[in-house]
């Protein structure tokens, strides 16, 4: 393991869930400038290939990092402010076994991701309506 390595994996675990590569890169060259953007990425894609950690694609166009657990979770996410928010999934999980059992198939994994938008930007958006209707009064 060099340490270039060693930076990005610490790097990646200490920044929690949904990393993006750019999010990891600027992370790690403000503790090491010598690190390269392909490095970073380079480095990610051998995380996950080892199990440690999974692509998450939101439908936004950026390829969020997630850290595997042992604990099944979906994700929410904001098409506004492209917040991720994890929920539990435990009770869906048998839910999903029986499904697939009915259709005689066997499941490897699931991702459960539901795009929406967060309480804030609810609040924001009906903020902004109301206005809005306020001023064509």
């Amino acid at each position: 393991m060099t340490p270039q390595r060693e930076l990005i994996f610490r790097s990646f675990f200490e920044m929690g869930k949904h990393v993006s590569v750019d999010e990891l890169y600027d992370k790690v060259r403000k503790q090491d400038h010598s690190v390269g953007y392909s490095t970073v990425w380079r480095n990610l894609k051998l995380i996950c290939k080892v199990g440690l950690a999974e692509e998450v694609n939101i439908g936004d166009g950026v390829t969020r990092y997630d850290r595997v657990t042992k604990v099944p979770h979906g994700h929410l996410f904001c098409l506004r402010c492209k917040r991720v928010i994890e929920f539990s999934v435990q009770q869906m999980v048998g839910i999903l076994a029986h499904i697939s059992q009915d259709k005689n198939f066997t499941p490897e994994t699931f991702k459960i991701e539901v795009q929406g938008y967060c309480d804030k930007c609810q609040k924001e958006m009906n903020e902004i309506n109301t206005y809005k209707e306020t001023a064509k009064m």
